[in-house]
């Protein structure tokens, strides 16, 4: 696994998660088991627009060298995953909420860039 691959499996489920958040909130609430309201749809719009940011982030960066600012770059997806796998984890156990299908594929993706930031990072061009 390289550090090109998790960035583009990164861009295609931020991608889908993030499109179906901004366009049909209310179907991804229902999913989730959240009550509807107008605040929610808002939230849901917010939280799909920065996951579709994430997404193109991701996407844009799979093909740059290896630099200090495409491994920023990947540092920042990074940080992000990490907060969103925390958060997806305590929605399911902490709030009975339908995150478990999140859970695993964010800690799918958290695990990969480990892999590719601390056990087997590629070098610096």
């Amino acid at each position: 696994m390289n550090s090109k691959l998790v960035l583009i499996f990164t861009a295609f489920v931020y991608g889908i998660f993030g499109t179906m958040w901004f366009i049909v909130p209310d179907v991804m609430g229902k999913y989730w088991s959240i009550a509807p309201g107008e605040n929610f749809t808002y939230m849901g719009h917010r939280y799909g627009a920065a996951l579709v940011a994430l997404g193109m982030i991701a996407w844009l960066a799979r093909r740059l060298p290896n630099t200090q600012s495409r491994r920023a770059l990947i540092i920042g997806i990074f940080v992000g995953t990490t907060l969103t796998v925390a958060c997806s984890l305590y929605g399911a156990l902490g709030l009975g909420l339908n995150a478990y299908p999140a859970f695993i594929t964010e800690f799918l993706l958290f695990l990969a860039y480990v892999w590719v930031l601390f056990i087997k990072p590629e070098p610096l061009v």
